[in-house]
């Protein structure tokens, strides 16, 4: 049986009851004269198709005695009425309705006793249009195991589906029994053990210098902290949505963005990219809504941004393969266009500072590799604590971005017009955004609490606005070097927003 990797066993430990670990893909589907297509077709297609990625029958092995790691089995089949499901959006059935129902659907973690995911189909939405909710737990697939997801479940053109094909056969494996795992794995844990002490002696004290260094006052270079690592003299400052909730409820709204003006902002600065832009389009509407509610705090706050470990060529390799790097976001900052710079300053040191990143995550795996599943469950708690407020923050908020297709994909006869991500909120973090290039547009989701923020719209709305205030500052930059300005197009309306421009990931 595979191995977890260290990040995908943290992702389960930091799971609890209304902080599900799983991220959800949301595929709107265009609407037709016939109707939405029947849920037997979806059906068909995941039967047909799903047994060629190993997530669809992979299950979790628990370590004999909870004593060792937990590793992957693979069942030989899977009951697809036990993951997928068949809801209609309650009236008026409009984006609204669409995202509670995602947010109720997907309110609670998943089954661990079965294969980590889940699919939803919703249909009764006003504008004719449907809905795939697609539910896969981060400790099984990170955001380019989603990219090959895609690939092997959608077309690049309308595909009629047979229902008269049979489901394909799911290639299951015989494990060993609890007892014949503890006869093994229980000694060899013992003597791996006693060989890695050395390395968590060396992990240790690495921390541990990292901690007296960041506990001196002074200039921090990047690569001298380990990112995880919360630092009394380089912690960001504290927002309304690093505070402890009682109410684990989420509130969403969405957004999609022309993908020519994203892309024309990149001419404000050479080399900037356009994961630097939708960067400064959060920095500015952090801004605004801090501000707004009176807590915009006099220096940058700090996000979180997942990064690709994967080699060249291992795009569809399965698991999670990722690191993370952290990113200044100046929201102290007045002018737009010096906040894209000094964002772009801060992610460009934060790529060089990659390895390091790295390297220090790994060592944070190694501790919690070699300590026992309940202690390290325990630490994770905490962090859902009032208590854990007295200590200092390493981020205020997560930022995921992704290159989706250029071209729009199909399921079955129906095209994907928007992609969309539920994304994770995990105390004491708050707040996800989340980005996906797809076909001509920028599908950007937030997802927070409500006891927070009951209507994060204001949020999705602000991105449209500083995307505008760099637009603005490119066309005379374009005019006097000679050049046309980009066209004004505007903003691609998410499936049944008929009041507003956007509203609910």
């Amino acid at each position: 049986m595979p191995s977890m990797r260290s990040t995908e066993s943290i992702f389960l430990r930091l799971e609890r009851s209304g902080f599900p670990m799983d991220v959800a893909g949301i595929y709107v589907l265009d609407a037709a004269p016939e109707g939405p297509l029947p849920f037997d077709d979806i059906r068909a297609v995941f039967g047909q198709r799903l047994s060629g990625s190993p997530i669809a029958n992979r299950v979790i092995a628990h370590a004999p005695l909870r004593i060792g790691e937990d590793r992957w089995a693979q069942v030989d089949s899977v009951d697809l009425d036990a993951h997928m499901h068949h809801r209609v959006v309650p009236a008026p059935g409009d984006l609204s309705a669409l995202m509670e129902t995602v947010l109720e659907v997907s309110a609670e973690p998943l089954d661990r006793t079965q294969p980590l995911w889940e699919a939803w189909y919703l249909t009764g939405l006003a504008d004719g249009r449907a809905a795939l909710v697609l539910r896969l737990h981060h400790a099984v697939i990170d955001g380019m195991g989603m990219v090959a997801l895609q690939q092997l479940l959608f077309d690049l053109e309308p595909t009629p589906v047979s229902r008269e094909r049979d489901p394909a056969p799911m290639s299951g494996r015989a494990h060993p029994s609890l007892a014949r795992r503890a006869l093994v794995e229980i000694p060899s844990r013992v003597v791996a053990n006693t060989v890695a002490t050395k390395r968590l002696v060396v992990s240790a004290t690495d921390l541990v210098g990292a901690m007296v260094r960041t506990a001196v006052p002074g200039p921090i270079r990047w690569g001298e902290r380990p990112g995880f690592m919360p630092s009394r003299s380089d912690a960001p400052p504290v927002t309304l949505f690093n505070r402890h909730v009682s109410d684990p409820r989420k509130s969403m709204a969405l957004v999609s963005l022309p993908f020519g003006q994203v892309q024309a902002a990149r001419a404000l600065f050479p080399g900037v990219t356009i994961n630097d832009v939708l960067l400064a389009l959060v920095t500015g509407t952090m801004r605004d809504y801090l501000a707004a509610n009176g807590d915009l705090p006099d220096k940058p706050i700090r996000t979180s941004c997942p990064v690709n470990v994967r080699a060249a060529g291992d795009d569809g390799k399965t698991g999670n393969h990722l690191t993370t790097m952290w990113v200044d976001l100046p929201v102290h900052l007045t002018d737009p266009v010096e906040r894209l710079a000094a964002v772009h300053a801060s992610s460009t040191a934060a790529k060089a500072a990659l390895p390091q990143s790295k390297s220090d995550w790994d060592s944070l795996a190694d501790v919690g590799d070699l300590l026992m599943p309940g202690v390290v469950s325990a630490a994770m708690a905490l962090a859902g604590t009032k208590a854990f407020g007295f200590l200092p923050l390493a981020q205020n908020l997560t930022v995921s971005t992704l290159a989706g297709p250029r071209q729009p994909l199909y399921l079955a006869t129906r095209q994907i017009v928007n992609v969309f991500l539920r994304g994770i909120v995990c105390p004491p973090l708050h707040l996800f955004f989340a980005a996906i290039t797809y076909d001509q547009h920028v599908d950007v989701s937030v997802t927070t609490v409500r006891q927070l923020c009951p209507d994060p719209q204001a949020l999705v709305d602000g991105l449209q606005t500083e995307l505008d205030r760099l637009s603005a500052a490119v066309k005379p930059k374009r005019r006097s070097q000679g050049r046309r300005s980009p066209s004004g197009q505007g903003p691609r309306r998410p499936a049944s927003a008929k009041n507003r421009q956007g509203g609910g990931e």
